[in-house]
């Protein structure tokens, strides 16, 4: 440690020379500062994903709280591999993931790691099983795939003859090697693959890879799939099975695999599944898959499955859809499905919703009920919804846990009606 003081007492003190000097120092232990960061960045993991503008990833990735982050099953093969060389993957190291129920991925972050490197031609993609363990660099089966995708972009005719190959009985290919292969095959094969990928379906004795193909099926959006899919989803015993085939029915276009998703979630198979077919139903679009909703709460009795469907009418913009969530509000004989359908017209948000709400408390009688619509409007910042609330908080007839409620949902506005009718409570 220099002494600066002694230093500068000193007479023939050359400031010059010291400070060039030192200025070196700091260079140095600059540039040792930035190797060690480089170095303890390389060991440790990250949780990010650095992925090039280029890329083009369907936006239906979802990002909860950590440490989970759940992706939706469907845009893991929905990459555009084009511009594979420009994606940036080398903070992971594991892709590992559980199929449930809500087909979501499942990633832990510290698994966050290196998935695989493109730089120096090492490369990696997202949905053909690329990246592995730490020893990934040396894995063929890493190179192998980006040869086979490689083979895809430059002569789909080419690619096919070799992925049919690896997915041949005898083969010597890996696991992974052999979804990848079934991955490009559903993507670029068209109708030609369905054969190979449905043998694999039907007579693999592996279940992840059995899985694996039941899945991409939907990808091929072949028709002549969605009977074996429905065969799967209905008499399998297996439930990863009954899984892959749901997700490849949700995946499918066709009006009549829309059907079929229909059919199960009228079925007798555990709930989870029918509300998984349901939610899949309503993110079709059209009007199709809004005549399905309607049968199946037309038709099954259990509350359960009808509030389900009862939220789904709430995320159409469906006037049809609208008009249904109003006639369960108003009239149904389930005091349940009354509140999921109010909480459902709320959801839909606008100056309608608004209204058909305040209309429904003006002229509803069970206190129950009204308590709900006081629930689903609070946060507003409507007008009306703001003299509502003064008038519910104002009258002591009313029910004083409502009163509370709505003087709790009054201290977020910043109206000054709002707060000098605080103040006038106050002086009471």
């Amino acid at each position: 440690m220099f002494d600066i003081h002694a230093m500068k007492d000193r007479a023939n003190y050359n400031v010059f020379p010291r400070r060039i000097i030192s200025l070196a120092i700091l260079v140095a232990l600059t540039i040792f500062a930035g190797g060690l960061v480089r170095e303890s960045t390389a060991q440790e993991p990250s949780p990010r994903v650095k992925v090039e503008p280029r890329i083009k990833v369907e936006p239906r990735i979802k990002v909860e709280p950590s440490p989970r982050v759940k992706v939706d099953l469907s845009s893991l093969d929905d990459l555009d591999f084009s511009y594979l060389d420009k994606l940036d993957l080398s903070y992971l190291d594991k892709f590992d993931y559980k199929f449930d129920y809500n087909f979501d991925y499942e990633f832990d972050s510290s698994s966050f790691e290196k998935l695989g490197k493109l730089a120096q031609g090492k490369g990696a993609g997202m949905g053909l099983g690329l990246g592995g363990s730490s020893q990934s660099d040396d894995d063929p089966c890493e190179f192998k795939i980006v040869v086979l995708l490689s083979l895809f972009q430059a002569d789909v005719q080419r690619g096919i003859a070799a992925a049919t190959d690896w997915l041949k009985p005898g083969s010597t290919q890996t696991l992974r090697c052999k979804q990848a292969a079934l991955t490009l095959l559903a993507r670029h094969g068209g109708k030609s693959v369905t054969p190979t990928i449905l043998n694999v379906a039907r007579n693999e004795t592996d279940l992840k890879l059995r899985t694996k193909a039941i899945s991409v099926l939907g990808a091929t959006n072949d028709e002549s799939v969605i009977d074996t899919l429905r065969d799967f989803a209905f008499n399998s015993p297996q439930n990863e099975i009954v899984e892959a085939a749901l997700y490849a029915l949700s995946q499918h276009t066709s009006e009549r695999a829309i059907a079929v998703l229909g059919e199960i979630a009228m079925s007798n198979r555990p709930v989870p599944l029918r509300r998984a077919a349901i939610s899949s139903i309503a993110s079709r679009p059209g009007e199709p898959a809004v005549d399905v909703l309607f049968k199946i709460y037309d038709t099954d009795p259990n509350i359960e499955i009808r509030k389900y469907v009862i939220s789904a009418f709430s995320r159409r913009k469906s006037e049809r859809a609208g008009a249904k969530l109003l006639e369960i509000a108003r009239g149904s004989d389930n005091v349940e499905l009354r509140k999921t359908a109010i909480s459902g017209i709320a959801r839909r948000s606008g100056d309608q919703a608004v209204d058909i709400i305040l209309n429904l408390y003006d002229n509803e009688k069970s206190e129950e009920l009204r308590d709900q619509m006081i629930n689903s409007l609070c946060g507003s910042n409507d007008p009306r919804v703001t003299r509502k609330l003064i008038e519910i908080a104002r009258n002591p007839q009313t029910p004083i846990e409502r009163r509370k409620r709505s003087i709790g949902c009054l201290s977020r506005s910043k109206d000054p009606e709002v707060l000098k009718f605080l103040e006038d409570l106050l002086k009471q």
